[in-house]
Formats: structure tokens, sequence, C-alpha cells
């Protein structure tokens, strides 16, 4: 159990840092959208995807889609944080009260599915 629950962040917390790297790689300013292709952020942010659903190819061998599917969107809750860290975007009630709602759900399914 432990070794899935370790699974499950790794895969929610890599998906939220490569969604941080592309759009690092995508702020290319006056410079053309095929400069993307050469930025090292670019590929970095693919390979965590990639590891990310490696994960959760995992996770889905060993526990139902329904359960891995909605526990996997906590990767909105790491890239709330990682927005706020190194993006200094702002975090407002109504975020967190998404959070708050999102976490619920997932909590709920995840007792549900050990009902």
């Amino acid at each position: 159990m432990m070794m899935i629950i370790l699974v499950l962040l790794a895969e929610t917390i890599a998906a939220s840092f490569a969604s941080y790297f592309l759009k690092k790689s995508a702020n290319t300013g006056e410079k053309s959208k095929a400069y993307i292709l050469l930025s090292p952020l670019f590929y970095l942010g693919g390979i965590l995807y990639v590891f990310s659903a490696l994960c959760g190819i995992y996770l889905l061998q060993k526990l139902p889609y329904a359960v891995v599917l909605p526990i996997g969107s906590l990767t909105y809750v790491w890239t709330l944080f990682v927005s706020r860290w190194l993006l200094k975007e702002k975090i407002t009630r109504r975020k967190v009260l998404g959070m708050a709602v999102l976490i619920t759900g997932v909590i709920l399914v995840g007792v549900g599915s050990t009902l």
C-alpha cells in the first residue's frame, strides 16, 4: 500500500511540474514559436509527463480506474502550490474553496473504494 501512495504522489507531482516546465518553455517573448523546441525546459516537461503517465499505468494495474483517475486530480492541488511558489500567482479564496472540494472528493473516492 505504501508503494501505491508513493507512486500516486510521484505521478501527481511530476504532472504538476511538467506543466510548469512547459509553461516556462512557452514563454519565448519575441522569439518564434519554433524556438520552444530548442528549450531544455520543453523536454524536461515532456519527460515528466511521460514519467507521470508511466506511474498512472502502474496505478491502473493496482487500483480500479474509477479510483485512479479521481485521485489523479491531486495534480491540481500541487499545481496551485507550484504556481504560487515559482510563478508568484495569487491563491484566492475561490481557488482554496475549489481545492477543498477537490480534496474532499478524493477522500470520498478513496474511502468509498475500501468499503
